[in-house]
């Protein structure tokens, strides 16, 4: 959200910003696997590893079935982390780590046990440990209180999805990736010339893969795990984003007219795997509207619905301001996104109602004076009580206290990052 919102104040619409978002995601994360695989590979099987994310049945699948914006993104991310690793580049992995948890907090889970793995495996791993950390700091702004506040929300108390319903089956095979599959195969047989590095993406693909299948349904049925990731096939990331380092092993272990075949086939197999997502496409057009309210766009069962709202709303209330009680005159109205200002003409003490869920943050002053919001309702939005007279009115959403600690975290996270780039750039 934040980037699509820089991309539209920069002139395209919220449409193309989603797209710029999607196709730049893709391109991004290619080059970051292609310049990490040119460490240890040659250029053909860089090349190939490469070509074997962007045709990933899975990445198409998030790109042209699910339109997962911030899956895509994080993929992206990650394969920054991993692009930070192969070149030893420690002032890397601290901001893409960081975006990586802002973009799409189960992919972050699932890609940090994984990094978290490569690094410890690295002969820099104390330097690459401290860069994490600070970008686990440079998140902290949202991860902290989306921990601490999710008891405030329904999120544990509703069932996002059924993950029966979501495996990878015959009907959807595909999704596996063949070049993977081959290329996993062959590294197993060859387990003992592999590097560290090696075996932990060669460990973490195949759970990856196992952990889609149907096969893998008993550890589903563990609500603490399947509450968390919800989508078994999600845990295909982890194929999509170390399958290039397998499909680049085996292209460099093949020599001369096998090596161009392999490559031939590969080709051959992802020409045909994305003829069914490009026609499956269709287009849509949505107002701007759609985009700037955000409806239906992310959750899937309301899980963010916070927990006083019984009656969730179906529809857009009419107006934001509604008078509910007495007789006020309401002027001078001035919304934005974070802020509602206007002048209250009240004849008699009166109650309004200000059509927007309650959730803290959000605070009432009448003539700079803080007054108790009541949010015991149905629906959960705002009232408050009108003294008579004339009044302004404010209403802002703020950070709490909790918040305000939480954005500190990631301030002095990113200047101790700073301090310590420079340091490493003297010594250097």
């Amino acid at each position: 959200m934040y980037i699509g919102s820089f991309i539209r104040l920069l002139g395209p619409t919220f449409t193309d910003a989603v797209k710029i978002i999607l196709a730049g995601s893709v391109i991004a994360g290619a080059g970051a696997i292609f310049a990490a695989l040119r460490v240890r590979r040659g250029i053909l099987p860089s090349l190939t590893g490469a070509l074997s994310f962007i045709f990933a049945p899975y990445l198409l699948y998030d790109l042209y079935h699910r339109g997962s914006v911030g899956e895509v993104l994080a993929i992206s991310a990650a394969a920054f982390a991993l692009l930070a690793l192969s070149r030893g580049w420690t002032w890397l992995f601290a901001p893409a780590v960081g975006l990586l948890i802002i973009s799409h907090n189960t992919v972050a889970m699932l890609m940090g046990v994984v990094l978290l793995s490569l690094v410890l495996v690295h002969s820099a791993r104390v330097r690459f440990l401290i860069s994490g950390i600070l970008g686990v700091g440079f998140a902290a702004f949202f991860w902290l209180p989306a921990l601490v506040e999710k008891n405030l929300v329904r999120f544990d108390l509703v069932t996002v999805s059924d993950p029966s319903a979501y495996f990878v089956t015959l009907a959807n095979a595909g999704l596996l990736g063949v070049a993977v599959i081959v290329s996993l195969a062959v590294m197993l047989r060859l387990k003992n010339t592999l590097t560290a590095e090696d075996k932990v993406m060669t460990l973490w693909t195949t759970v990856g893969l196992l952990l889609s299948l149907p096969i893998s349904m008993p550890l589903w049925k563990v609500t603490e795990f399947s509450s968390l990731i919800q989508f078994p096939y999600r845990l295909l990331v982890l194929p999509v984003l170390l399958g290039p380092w397998m499909v680049s092993f085996v292209t460099e272990k093949l020599k001369g007219w096998a090596q161009r075949a392999f490559v031939g086939v590969l080709i051959i197999i992802w020409m045909i795997g994305i003829i069914p997502p490009l026609n499956r496409i269709k287009y849509v057009v949505r107002s701007e509207g759609f985009y700037t309210t955000n409806e239906a766009t992310t959750n899937v069962a309301n899980e963010y619905m916070p927990r006083w709202v019984t009656d969730v709303p179906v529809t857009r209330p009419v107006e934001t301001l509604e008078v509910i009680d007495g007789d006020v005159t309401l002027s001078g109205r001035t919304f934005s996104g974070e802020r509602i200002l206007f002048t209250a003409d009240a004849k008699v003490e009166s109650k309004v109602q200000i059509n927007k869920v309650y959730y803290p943050g959000w605070g009432v002053t009448i003539d700079n004076r803080l007054i108790p919001i009541n949010y015991h309702n149905a629906l959960g939005v705002m009232q408050i009580e009108i003294p008579q007279g004339n009044h302004t009115v404010s209403i802002q959403f703020r950070e709490t206290p909790f918040r305000f600690i939480a954005d500190l975290i990631s301030l002095i996270s990113f200047i101790v990052y700073l301090i310590l780039i420079r340091r490493l750039q003297k010594s250097s």
